[in-house]
């Protein structure tokens, strides 16, 4: 079983990249909250929290976190819950889940109707065209992992121009990119993880913050991810893990 099929079955971490983008004092859908870890350190800075997810072993913990959390399929407007069809949204959040589902563009144009005027959506995908998966694609390998850039259940593949293109159709105006950095992540991270928790080889760890707690990844995300996303910011497109793009929503006039 996978998070598509109602499970959950992955570490916690927090999305460094993405949370550096989100300011305070704002209200904030996360599309895909998972287990509310994100969300959690966004409410530290005064913001209020709503999220959605299909998985309800992931929104069972959420709403212990989170001002709101619901399950519900992003791709069927009827199943958001009328709490936040209510609501309008200074911020809407999309954190690595538009490479899980059919139709991307579909996700983004639903939350429109939710967003204030002049709203931001911050999206983050994986960047298929990170300098490792060429290397190995120029060598005939194309293999799928339990997680990671080429986890079992993505199905949709994203570069920089692409999700900006599909953010663009969406009806909105791209701001900002940002990359977390593929060095050690790409070239030990698999290994190091199975290594050091040897029950995520079956994509089900026991402890989902096991991955945060543990002093190696601490030490690697103190010391060492801000010289890695320093470098890989200044080739996005070759050396980022995730693209972050930060958006602003059209004026009723420029969609029209």
């Amino acid at each position: 079983m996978d998070k598509l099929n109602g499970q959950y079955p992955y570490f916690e971490e927090l999305h460094h990249g993405l949370l550096r983008q989100v300011g305070s004092g704002l209200k904030v859908l996360d599309v895909g909250c998972g287990y509310g870890q994100n969300g959690a350190e966004m409410m530290k800075k005064n913001n209020t929290v709503f999220g959605v997810d299909l998985s309800p072993l992931a929104v069972e913990k959420a709403k212990k976190r989170l001002t709101f959390a619901a399950v519900a399929d992003f791709s069927r407007p009827e199943t958001i819950p009328e709490a936040i069809r209510r609501e309008k949204f200074d911020l809407v959040i999309f954190s690595d889940i538009l490479e899980h589902v059919y139709d991307p563009l579909l996700l983004i144009r639903n939350a429109v109707p939710l967003m204030k005027e002049n709203a931001t959506l911050l999206v983050s995908v994986p960047n298929i065209a990170n300098w490792l998966t060429r290397l190995r694609l120029l060598f005939g390998t194309w293999d799928y992992t339990v997680s990671g850039m080429m986890d079992r259940t993505h199905i949709r593949f994203f570069t920089l121009k692409s999700i900006k293109r599909l953010i663009t159709a969406a009806g909105f105006d791209v701001v900002q990119v940002y990359a977390t950095p593929y060095f050690l992540r790409g070239l030990i991270g698999i290994k190091a993880r199975n290594r050091l928790f040897p029950q995520s080889r079956t994509g089900q760890p026991a402890e989902p913050e096991a991955l945060a707690a543990n002093p190696y990844y601490r030490f690697y995300m103190n010391y060492i991810y801000r010289a890695e996303a320093f470098i890989a910011n200044l080739w996005k497109s070759m050396f980022a893990y995730q693209l972050v793009i930060t958006a602003r929503l059209n004026k009723p006039s420029s969609r029209s």
